[in-house]
């Protein structure tokens, strides 16, 4: 188990800054037609630094087992 980034979709307003902001490209990813963003849990390294730029609190790290 580790942790990763993890998005709650009702609270994300679809700014796209915790995408623009990670250190690792296509770890968070944007979709413009549905202002959607999602995590790609097995390449996260669970920095935070999204967690940082978002500003409706939509980000958080969470413990992930991706064996589950």
């Amino acid at each position: 188990m580790y942790y990763a980034a993890e998005v709650e979709a009702k609270l994300c307003s679809g700014c796209a800054l915790c995408a623009m902001g990670c250190p690792d490209p296509n770890v968070i990813a944007y979709c413009e037609d549905s202002e959607a963003v999602t995590v790609d849990q097995k390449r996260c390294k669970g920095c935070g630094i999204c967690i940082t730029l978002c500003k409706k609190d939509a980000m958080s790290v969470r413990q992930v087992d991706l064996n589950a």
